[in-house]
Order: C-alpha cells, then structure tokens, then sequence
C-alpha cells in the first residue's frame, strides 16, 4: 500500500496534513481500455488520510492533556468522519516528539515603523533567549518589499540574537543544523508583497518534517478584494506546508474603543484574554462565503463573533473596488495606463469577463479557507486575523506586552494531539472545510481546511504514462490536430517558468456514454529534453470531460479545446514534446525547440512573447484566480488583467490580439529615490518577408510596480492586428530603462 504525504495540516490549534492518493494502474487501466496493462505490471493500492493537530484548552486558557480519541469529534463539510489515528504530542513517547520544532520570526519591516521594529526585535531576542535549542530551531527572515532571510534555521542563541539586534552575518553558518535553506525563496522574483512573500517562504517549508510556526510581527494592512485570492492562496500553501501563523500586532494598543467586540472591557477581561485565540464556539464550523452546488448550507456565525467584513463585489471599499472610476487599477479609469480607450495607448482592452482559462473550479470552492474575522478597531487587523485563523495560530493585539504573547506561543508548540482520517472521495483540485469540537467546554483551534492540489505528475508510474512515452519517443507524428506556444518567464536566477498553451482540434476526442451521460478523459505528458536526451523538466496531466447529451458534445467540438499548464526549467537548450491522447488510437503529438537564455537577474533583459486574444479584469470573487494559485500556477496579470495565453501565434486582423511579457530590471531590485527609474517600450510590426515596417508605436512610458525587490516589471500590451492584410509578419518588441539598460525580442505572427 502506497501513501504520498502533502503536508496540509489543520488544527486545534490544528493542522490538516492530507495525503493524497495516486491513481492506481489497475483503474486506469479501467477508466483507458483502449491502452492495455503491460503484462508483469504491479497492482498499487493506495490510501487517502488526513492528519488534523489539534490544540485544546479550558475556558481560562490552560492546555487539556488528558484527553482521549473520545473526547474528539472531526467534521470534513459538515459530515462526521471516523477518526482512525490519535496521539498527544507532548507525550515523550509520541510519533513526532524526537523531532525538532521550528519557528520562522518573520519581521514585516514594510508596515513598522522604527519605534515598532524596536520593540518587536526586544521581545524577539527576549524570546530567543529562551526557547532557542536543540530541540527549537529558528530563522529569522526580513521583508521590506522585497525577502531577505537573514539566518537560516539555527539553534545558536547568540547568532540569532545577533542577527535580530541588525549583527551583519551571512545567512548560512557552519555550525547551523537545520535541514535546509530558505534561500531559494528569497530569490523569487515574484516576491514584491508580504502575502506573496509568506506563500513563497511557507512553499519552501513543505520539506521540513512536523509542524512549523511563523510569528510574524507586523503593523498589518488593509485587504483590499483584489488580493483575496492572494490570501487564499497563502493559506492553502501554509496548511499544506504544516505552517501555523501567529501575527503580532507591534503597533501595541492601538483600540479607540475600549469594549473588544464579543469580550466586553478589556479591563475586565481575565489574565491572558489580550492573546485573543482564533477559535470558535463549539459546533461552530468556517463557512463558505461563497456555496458551491451542493453545499449544505453554511452554519450561524457563534454569538460574539461577528460576520466576517470582507467587501462584497458591489460595494468595494473607497478607491479600491474594480468598479470604481477613481480607483487606478480599474481599466475605465483615464489615468490608468492600460485603459484601452486613452487615445495611443496599445494597452489591451477586456473580453468575456466570464471566461475560466483553467476549466473546471472545483466542486467546493477554493475561498472556503478564507475564515470569518471579528470586526476590529482597525482594518489592518483582518489580515491577521485571516492568516491566524486560516492556518491555526492565534494573533496578539492590543497589547504592549510583546514577550508575554511570545512566551504564549512558544508553550503551544507542543501542545497538540494529532489525528487522523480517511477522507470521502474527491476531485483533484477540490477544497474542504474542517472543523473539529471537544465536549465538557472545552475551546479547539482550527485551520479553515484544506485543498487536494492536483500533483505536477499526475500519470506518474501508470500504464498510460508508459503508452505516452513511447509515443513521444517514437517518430511516428500524431493524428489529431493541435498548435502550442511555450513562452518562458524567469522566476529566480537562471529559473524560468515556461507558460504552455495549446488549442486542441476535439474533432477526433473520443466519447463514451455512461449513465446517459457522455465522458471523456485527455490524458496529457509534456517532457523538456536536453541534446543528451536526459530529462530538464515534465510533467503528466489527466482532463475529465463530461456532457449531458450529444447536442453538448457537438457544440463542444464546434471550437478548439484550450489546455494550459506551467512548469519550472534551469536555464538551457531543450527540445520539448508534449504527447496527448483520449485512450483511443487517435493522438496528438507536439515539439518545438526551447531555449532558456541565461540570465543572473543582474542584466536589463525582456521575455519572449506570450500572445493572446483573451482578457478580463481581475475579478476578487472568480474561484478559477483562487484553483489556479491553489495548485501553484502563475496567472499572467498587468495592471488588475489577466491575459490568457493563446496556444497559437495565428490571427484574424479583427482579433483584439493582445501579448503579456515581463521587463526584467535590477534596478527596481533597490530603487534610489534620488534618481527615480523610468522603463519605456517600442511595438514594431515588421513584413514577415521583406523586413518593410507596418506599425511603430515608439516609444512609450510603462506603468512600474508600487513595490520594488524584485526585477520584475510585468506587461500587458495590444499587437496592432487591425490594420493588416493577411500574411507573416514579425513583431519587434523594445524595452529601454533611464539608466541606459535596453533590450530587444522578436517573434513571429500571422495574419489569416
């Protein structure tokens, strides 16, 4: 019996690790019988558990150790489900209590100021002083616009005292004896916000055995609804990292108000009560703020507890909401450099605001993980409150007493039972709600849930894998029609992420009938090759298509069927292939060369181009943002717009054809106020033939991120298609900076 572990913990404080099952040969086998078993193959059975670490505590705040699998009860959407694994971690003989326990201080230096940095860096070394040892490892990790990770996991008392107090060191020292380093996600040049840059750092603790805490001490900030499926994003990779996050509000007593809202006076609340735990009422469970078909309703808020606050799509917040004309990301705003109807601008315009680039949202919906937040004196506290009570820490507010609520977090770090269970059959990609209650009053932690992201090799070690793989070696074409696009964008030094899109003819898919249904599975191997023929990168994916009658299947065909997928490649020469087929004779088969240009993040460079004739403004309430940051791909978004990659670079001159491509500048790495950057481009289209230019744009200023640490200045920008007769034509694509940094693509389109 075959179990793989994704690290999606839930607790009670509680976490939910979820194991995920692979998909047996046997029922593929069952599901593709066009595509025979080979013989001698072994039969893998496979299991589905989730483990939930569960924090419990009387009504004074005191840890309940006695308790039993009994005394425990655990929801998945509302349904009881049989808890099969138990254990108290405190236990000196529990499974996990030989392991080290880790602790990530994350200073949130971009909302502190210095008196607020101070305080937190004082209770900061009070607090390693003493808890750091062998058996509590720390890291110390910096964002001020961009991630610095100031020392990896260390039990050295002194060095990372130092390094709090601002000590210059290297990051890395000889005598550390953590399991890894956190560089990889300091390198991310996607990293220019703290959600992003808590995702990132949760991402790169999934290797690190057992649960793992993040105090994060900030100042807070506002949560805008554009950056909701950022957070919900976060919390899925936090829960399934095992990473438990306990914000600290440095900004000390901040409340006007001295009644807390459910609790009364502070003055009357009882020792400890300032450290206000993420937890609910028993029998309450986190609902879903949006129900997916089929839901089973969504349980009363506990009394005390308010509804959460987060904006609703009609009414956004003051100069936020995509709606309103003030607002500079919103495309109908004037002012706002992509607004299609500024006069010159080659800004790309929106269609079909509906349009889901990434096929099915998941049957429960992804912004379930997203818990319900107590209104507090100040909006820069809901997202503390979302990051704690989404991933099962508790968060510290109002209070000056920052070691205190330290101290609180470093006694928990032991306190958990953890359990276990099978969970009811799901779709890859679905998200769940958990909820765990203990009776006799006693108060119980929780993370919101957890979502089964869909594996990067789906088809790994199947029969069909095997078939996919022959035929890509093989020289024999494929049978059904298709076009590709593979742009790359860089992602860390000499790392890219390559953006596949493609348009599949579904002429030759085949159908099966099935409880008057009509069903389809695409299985789909893409592999990236270097002129040794060993492997740079791959990956294996699975569509489950499914149709109520034949008039649907018809008018499913009338259109290309659009596949998009991602995956990561080091700089190189490489052939890809990618090989798909609907378990019948019938085929696809794709290649193109690809080369990954080196690049150190040092020198002023561009992407190559990925086109597009598909865009929508960034909508906060659309689930396909959430599935697709959920199962870690990277929409391509400029400026509040998504632009969807198109799988062919072919046009008709009516087409609003738009591209996306990234500038890549170190100067917005560290920006000088003193000598303030500025990044222009030029769009020439140019004869495919005769090298005679059609269009010119010239050059023209680009909008640049609020943010720097990163190079990273992503473009979304109109192809003048409408002036051009049918042919080839290619597209030369100019960046220049004010500091002298300049560089330039081409690439090749068609008119038809």
């Amino acid at each position: 019996m075959s179990v793989v572990q994704l690290n999606a913990r839930t607790q009670v404080g509680f976490s939910a690790s979820v194991l995920v099952s692979l998909t047996t040969g046997l029922l593929l086998a069952q599901q593709n019988p066009q595509v025979p078993a080979p013989s001698g193959a072994t039969i893998r059975t496979e299991t589905r558990v989730v483990l939930v670490d569960a924090v419990v505590t009387d009504k004074k705040g005191n840890y309940l150790r006695d308790l039993t699998v009994k005394d425990f009860k655990v929801w998945e959407d509302n349904k009881e489900q049989t808890i099969t694994s138990f254990s108290f971690e405190a236990n000196p003989s529990g499974p996990s209590n030989s392991q080290p326990r880790y602790i990530v201080l994350f200073f949130d230096n971009s909302t502190m100021d210095f008196a607020a940095q101070a305080r937190a860096r004082e209770a900061a070394t009070k607090f390693i002083d003493s808890n750091a040892g062998p058996s509590r490892l720390m890291a110390i990790v910096n964002f001020g616009g961009a991630l610095q990770i100031a020392q990896n996991f260390s039990s050295d008392a002194e060095r990372l005292k130092n390094v709090v107090k601002g000590v210059k060191f290297a990051s890395v020292s000889p005598n550390d004896n953590g399991p890894m380093s956190l560089g990889r996600a300091a390198a991310d040049f996607a990293v220019r916000d703290v959600i992003l840059a808590i995702r990132s750092l949760a991402k790169n603790l999934g290797t690190v055995p057992g649960r793992k805490s993040l105090i994060l001490f900030t100042g807070g900030f506002p949560v805008p609804p554009e950056i909701l499926p950022e957070v919900t994003a976060t919390i899925s990779t936090c829960n399934r990292s095992n990473v438990a996050i306990y914000p600290i509000d440095v900004r000390g007593l901040v409340t006007p108000n001295p009644v807390t809202p459910g609790r009364g006076p502070i003055g009357s609340l009882p020792p400890g009560a300032i450290f206000r735990n993420a937890a609910f009422a028993p029998g309450m469970a986190f609902a879903p703020q949006i129900r997916a078909p089929g839901n089973p309703g969504t349980p009363s808020p506990s009394p005390g507890r308010p509804a959460p606050s987060v904006p609703s799509p009609s009414t956004p917040p003051p100069g936020r909401g995509p709606t309103n004309p003030s607002n500079p990301t919103n495309p109908n705003n004037p002012s706002n450099p992509n607004n299609p109807s500024r006069p010159g601008n080659p800004g790309i315009g929106v269609s079909n605001p509906n349009l889901n680039p990434y096929g099915n949202v998941p049957f429960n919906q992804p912004r379930i993980l997203i818990p319900k937040f107590p209104e507090s004196s100040t909006t820069n506290q809901n997202i503390m409150y979302m990051l704690a009570d989404g991933t099962g820490g508790f968060v510290i507010v109002n209070t000056n007493d920052l070691f205190g609520g330290l101290e609180r977090i470093g006694k928990e770090l032991n306190e958990f039972y953890l359990l276990g269970y099978t969970p009811p059959d799901s779709d890859d990609g679905s998200c769940h709600v958990l909820r765990v209650k203990v009776e006799h009053g006693a108060t119980v932690r929780a993370r919101t849930g957890y979502c089964s992201a869909k594996p990067k090799d789906l088809l790994a070690e199947t029969p069909i894998e095997k078939v996919l793989e022959t035929r890509a070696a093989s020289q024999q074409a494929g049978n059904v029609a298709a076009s590709m696009q593979a742009p790359y964008f860089y992602t860390s030094d000499n790392v890219a992420r390559v953006n596949v899109a493609m348009e599949i003819s579904p002429e030759s898919l085949k159908f099966d009938k099935e409880k008057s249904k009509f069903h389809t599975v695409i299985s789909i191997l893409g592999v990236a090759t270097r002129p040794d023929g060993s492997v740079g990168a791959r990956f294996s994916d699975s569509l489950k298509l499914e149709f109520e009658d034949k008039k649907q299947v018809e008018a499913f065909k009338e259109h290309p069927y659009h596949y998009e997928n991602q995956f990561d490649i080091a700089s190189g020469n490489y052939t890809f292939k990618i090989v798909f087929s609907s378990g019948s004779e019938s085929f696809g088969k794709l290649e193109t060369p690809l080369k990954v240009d080196p690049f150190d993040g040092k020198q002023f460079t561009i992407s190559p181009v990925a086109f597009s004739t598909k865009v929508r403004s960034v909508n906060h309430m659309d689930m396909s943002m959430d599935v697709a940051l959920i199962e870690d791909r990277t929409p391509l978004v400029s400026r509040g717009l998504q632009i969807i990659p198109s799988g062919t670079n072919k046009f008709k001159s009516s087409d609003k054809a738009a591209m996306y491509v990234e500038v890549y500048d170190p100067l917005m790495v560290a920006p000088d106020p003193a000598k303030p950057l500025a990044v222009a481009v030029q769009i020439r289209v140019l004869d495919g033939k005769t090298g005679e230019q059609k269009s010119d744009t010239g050059l023209f200023r680009v909008a640049l991120p609020d943010k720097g640490g990163a190079p990273t200045i992503p473009l979304g920008l109109q192809v003048p298609t409408d002036s051009l007769k049918p042919g080839n034509y290619r597209l030369e694509l100019t960046a220049m900076d004010s500091a002298g940094g300049a560089a330039r693509r081409f690439t090749d389109f068609v008119i038809e």
